[in-house]
């Protein structure tokens, strides 16, 4: 939220709709969310969904158009503004309530206010539910209830979003003091997005410092192709990802210190294997991938044909053979760093994420114990 500017943040409440964060009063609006209750939240978000509208017309109504048409009418100029937004990253919660709630009601009105032209990629935040529903709290913060909710959330979502990434909360609940690393994993996650979404955009491959290597790129519209279904059938349907990261140097400490010496050798297979390993999904069954889309960044003379060059026929040749659908994406960029990274996001479909199935289960165990103490 640091990185968001105030003028840009907004805040949603029973009582006052959508509230802006400069004004008065913001913090004892909206604190409190929605008590981890998202029907409540989908509920209140429905009252305000004209104020969404009203709220993106402000931010990008005067989007200014290229040569726009003097003959035009304002309903052509404003279609012209909102198709300049191609595609939004949504994230939210999973566990809580105002996520879960407000979510879906955001994908549509993006999706409304573009005319169906911008593509939603939701950044879904999996809570961590290794407790039991039988442990839940009083006020309903325990692993059963979370787990509702985030069924309630995906279900909704998945009508809305085009793509879904998923980052499980429990892939770091072994770790001691399991809290205290929710900003590295956050970091790791970041790192990854940035990576894959904008690493082409900002390290495009300079073709003359890579003459004679295929160095394909990729961009957003590669990314929503490959978290998703049926695209251009008519009927799409999103798939659940996750994304991994796997990093090695280029060089030994001395090398660092002496750049003339020191470079070492890239396994391209152990590197492929680390970054399928670090998904960021619990209980990932690598068996039931679906899809593939990568992007290797390295300095130039790693991506060249030389001694110490990264072997991308054994990368993409791991992707193939994890891939059931054999639909696999690698591109290449720049690095001006002494290190090659390589950043994956493997594909499923739902029904194939263990993950998502064990929530369900641990949801409608939740449902029944509550109807059984409501009877």
């Amino acid at each position: 939220m640091s990185n968001i500017p105030n003028e840009n943040q907004l805040g949603i409440a029973e009582q006052h709709g959508l509230v802006e964060r400069s004004e008065p009063g913001f913090e004892e609006k909206v604190t409190g969310g929605f008590g981890r209750n998202p029907v409540k939240a989908d509920e209140v978000m429905s009252q305000y969904d004209g104020e969404v509208e009203a709220a993106l017309d402000r931010r990008f109504g005067d989007t200014p158009t290229t040569d726009p048409d003097p003959d035009a009418d304002d309903e052509e100029v404003n279609r012209a503004e909102t198709e300049t937004i191609d595609f939004v990253f949504l994230c939210l919660g999973l566990g809580g309530g105002t996520g879960c709630g407000i979510g879906p009601h955001l994908a549509r009105q993006i999706k409304e206010y573009t005319d169906g032209h911008a593509k939603v990629i939701a950044i879904a935040i999996l809570p961590n539910t290794a407790g039991s529903a039988a442990n839940d709290s009083a006020d309903g913060g325990g692993a059963g209830r979370q787990a509702w909710n985030a069924n309630y959330g995906i279900d909704r979502l998945e009508e809305e979003a085009d793509g879904i990434i998923l980052v499980d909360n429990q892939r770091i609940s072994h770790l001691d003091s399991s809290a205290g690393q929710f900003s590295q994993y956050n970091e790791y996650v970041a790192a990854s997005l940035h990576d894959l979404i904008t690493g082409p955009v900002f390290s495009g491959v300079d073709a003359s410092d890579v003459s004679g290597v295929d160095t394909p790129d990729i961009d957003v519209r590669d990314i929503l192709t490959s978290l998703s279904f049926g695209v251009g059938s008519g009927d799409s349907q999103p798939g659940y990802a996750a994304i991994g990261r796997s990093v090695t140097m280029t060089h030994s400490l001395g090398g660092y210190l002496l750049p003339a010496i020191g470079q070492q050798d890239i396994d391209s297979a152990a590197l492929s294997r680390l970054s399928a390993s670090k998904q960021t999904l619990a209980r990932a069954d690598s068996a039931e991938v679906q899809k593939a889309i990568s992007l290797i960044r390295a300095p130039s003379s790693y991506l060249t044909d030389g001694k110490y060059s990264v072997e991308m026929a054994t990368v993409q040749q791991f992707l193939e053979e994890s891939c059931s659908l054999n639909e696999v994406n690698l591109g290449i960029a720049l690095s001006d760093r002494r290190l090659v990274s390589l950043t994956t996001l493997l594909t499923y479909r739902r029904e194939d994420v263990t993950r998502l199935n064990e929530i369900a289960d641990i949801a409608a165990n939740y449902e029944a114990e509550a109807e059984q103490l409501t009877t």
